[in-house]
């Protein structure tokens, strides 16, 4: 919101959900009172933060449940049907094109993707070897259609490019090809439907869609889109996740001062830096095989599907879902570990988290007692601070410290236009067992401890290189973190040292004692500068350059994909369908294709989920009783109008209970904040560790406390995908996310 003019707001609340909170709370309040921010939050519950009922400045739609999709697509058709794309921004081919037209960052609208079914290249990016031509060693080319001769041409080749072609080109050797332009690929997904449709399936009138439309488009390239986890996490919420990309590319406001900035901008830290080689460890191998979450693995790549094949048989539909796009996946990990598929995992190893809190379904019985079968998981290590769900059922427990006993390095995120390197130390001595030479129990000395006992590079005497290549230690947290913070302090101009005062003021002389044993004499005080103000901050006046300042010092200078190649050219594991490369409107659907509400009717289960972050509630706040009791309980909130058909009221004791199976019983809250058929859940709360049990240890009996067990956990009924025998969550096909909102539901009165 850094000079914004408007921001649209999907599945977030600037002040109550994102991060950082504070800073975007701070912002959007700043920006709206004394600044021109004007903001639209599209959300299924009104959270408040910076939103309020009253005012001008920001206004609150509700809209269904997974429906964003519908929504964004409205939007985007809205901007093509008028004409507010930024032809000037999309027609440029290349990075140096657009850096000519005073934008420093481009998009592939123009660049062609082949369509002909017969050719071997279905679906991919055009580039010179389909033609003919031949291709660059140096870095990659696609083809364009050139503006000035209307014929194929290498994308850094011409100065401005079609963006709505359709047709067909001719290779060197007179064959045709049928090609379209990337943004033409997103114009017909928009009009897949009308504005009727979009309109009624998340239910925000057609006028309101286009008022937004308008106020998106009206301010040139000051606006913002941000896309939270309210709607991203869905069964089909990468489609809000790949849209609220693409709009602000639509209009060019990425990398301009007031849109949309790149984010985690660091200083040289866990990389090969200034003064230490952190990211290059002698003798290290890297990671080989499949990850267990079956994420960022075609299924045509697997040995599954290559056996199936020679057999001669259809592959189609895979055991169990492949995600051709993205990262590794908690929730995938979770119900590939319970089915040990496509591996069994035997050794589980947990660091501060809590899936069977946190992931849709994981808290299910029977997801639970195959995670404690040790013929399924023969060996589970847990690491944490607290004694949550997860950590409970795991064989060996690390005790591991808290945010004030430890070290760590973090970055800034998308509200920080210049470079930011936090810097987390221990401020008190840590209450976890002392081992031994002054060290105590925690993830990082058991790390060491075990990597060192196995051999593994990177630990003990001869862990690291200086940039002279003299060899350094890593036997403790400080060994390895304190390098890293010189790094931060050495990177580009070096900063100052820290004085005698500051020292003496901070009580930093026996710290820096203790220091010593890990950092060069001259590094020393440069360090204690930077631990001492908590990190090394940028001036943020240095956050845009060019003439005029418009644009970010430090933008994403990679291509922004309207059509993405690797999700276009992949396909479903269980329908052997294309994934469509470009988002679209698609309802949640089960593995196999099924709609949710063809399979169960939405007059028997008439409501979906929403499961949204509280202002009070977090697992370091559950044992802190005055903080616990400013928000004791949470609610199963619903809409007026709904409480009237169920005749219900606040206060009523109510089940709720999922299509697959599953209910949760709490107390019902009314209010108009809450769009209709929908059931709203402060994420959080229906703890049954972190002190809510009891346990023993030793002599003593700990936990027990029954204020921190009490609400309702909306992701423990999530729904399940009954395409399969096993086990499985409802989730996302193409990335395997989760579907923590969602689902259907119906209320009954308890």
């Amino acid at each position: 919101m850094n000079h914004a003019e408007y921001i649209l707001y999907v599945g977030a609340f600037p002040g109550h959900s994102g991060k950082p909170t504070q800073t975007i709370a701070r912002r959007a309040v700043g920006a709206t009172t004394d600044g021109v921010l004007k903001f639209t939050v599209v959300d299924p519950v009104m959270c408040g933060g910076a939103v309020g009922p009253i005012g001008d400045k920001a206004k609150w739609v509700p809209i269904k449940p997974t429906t964003d999709g519908a929504f964004v697509m409205a939007l985007i058709q809205w901007i093509f049907e008028n004409k507010k794309y930024n032809e000037e921004f999309l027609s440029a081919p290349s990075l140096d094109k657009a850096r000519l037209l005073g934008y420093n960052s481009w998009t592939n609208g123009c660049q062609l993707v082949i369509t002909d079914p017969e050719h071997p290249n279905y679906r991919k990016m055009l580039r010179p070897a389909d033609l003919g031509m031949p291709a660059s060693d140096e870095e990659e080319i696609f083809i364009v259609i050139d503006k000035k001769t209307g014929q194929p041409a290498l994308h850094t080749a011409v100065d401005e490019a079609e963006i709505l072609y359709n047709g067909k080109i001719k290779t060197i050797d007179g064959q045709t090809i049928t090609v379209r332009t990337s943004l033409d690929f997103l114009k017909e997904s928009a009009y897949a439907h009308d504005m009727e449709t979009y309109s009624k399936e998340c239910g925000i009138p057609v006028q309101t869609i286009e008022e937004i439309a308008k106020k998106f488009t009206s301010h040139g390239v000051k606006v913002g889109a941000e896309g939270g986890f309210g709607g991203t996490s869905a069964s089909n919420g990468v489609q809000l996740a790949f849209a609220m990309q693409i709009l602000p590319a639509l209009i060019g406001s990425y990398n301009k001062k007031g849109g949309m900035m790149d984010r985690r901008k660091m200083f040289a830290s866990f990389v090969d830096g200034p003064r230490y080689n952190m990211k290059t460890i002698e003798g290290a191998t890297k990671t080989s095989g499949v990850v267990i979450s079956r994420t960022g693995v075609r299924y045509e790549d697997t040995t599954e599907y290559k056996n199936i094949v020679a057999r001669g048989e259809n592959p189609y539909p895979s055991k169990f879902p492949w995600h051709p796009v993205g990262s590794a996946s908690d929730n995938q990990a979770i119900f590939s570990i319970i089915n040990q598929y496509p591996y069994q995992a035997k050794i589980v190893m947990n660091w501060m988290f809590n899936p069977l809190l946190s992931t849709p379904s994981a808290a299910r019985k029977e997801v639970i007692e195959k995670l404690c079968d040790v013929n399924i998981v023969p060996l589970f290590i847990s690491s944490d601070a607290f004694m949550g769900e997860m950590t409970a059922i795991a064989d060996y427990v690390i005790p591991d410290t808290t945010q004030f006993e430890n070290w760590g390095i973090g970055f800034s995120e998308g509200t920080i236009p210049v470079k930011l390197s936090k810097v987390r130390w221990p401020v008190v001595e840590p209450m976890t067992t002392k081992i031994s030479d002054n060290r105590y129990a925690c993830i990082e000395n058991y790390l060491i401890d075990v990597c060192k006992k196995v051999g593994i590079p990177g630990f003990g005497d001869k862990a690291f290189s200086d940039k002279d290549g003299n060899v350094y230690a890593v036997n403790n947290p400080e060994d390895f973190f304190l390098p890293v913070i010189a790094n931060v302090a050495f990177d580009e101009e070096p900063v100052p040292d820290i004085s005698d005062h500051e020292i003496e003021l901070q009580g930093l002389k026996s710290k820096m004692e203790k220091w010593k044993s890990s950092l060069k004499q001259e590094e020393l005080r440069k360090v204690a500068y930077v631990i001492s103000r908590g990190g090394r901050f940028e001036n943020l006046e240095n956050g845009y350059v060019g003439e005029d300042k418009s644009n970010f010092k430090y933008p994403f200078e990679g291509c922004f994909k309207i059509y993405a190649e690797e999700a276009g050219s992949a396909k479903d594991s269980y329908t052997g369908e294309y994934y469509s490369g470009v988002p679209g409107w698609y309802p949640e659907t089960f593995a196999d294709g099924t709609l949710l509400t063809e399979k169960y009717s939405e007059t028997e289960w008439p409501f979906r989920g929403a499961n949204y972050k509280p202002k009070f509630r977090s697992v370091t706040m559950l044992a802190n009783t005055r903080l616990r009791d400013l928000s004791k309980t949470n609610y199963l909130e619903i809409n007026t109008d709904d409480a009237k058909k169920l005749g219900l009221k606040t206060g009523d004791k109510v089940k709720l209970i999922a299509a697959t199976g599953g209910e949760v019983t709490g107390e019902l809250l009314v209010r108009q904040g809450v769009s209709k058929g929908t059931v709203a859940v402060e994420f959080g709360y229906g703890h049954w560790e972190y002190g809510a049990k009891k346990h023993k240890l030793g002599d003593k009996t700990i936990g027990g406390v029954k204020d921190i067990g009490d609400g309702v956990n909306l992701t423990e009924i999530s729904l399940m995908d009954p395409t399969f025998e096993y086990p499985f969550a409802l989730s996302e096909m193409m990335t395997g996310s989760v579907s923590r909102n969602g689902g259907l539901y119906r209320i009954e009165k308890a």
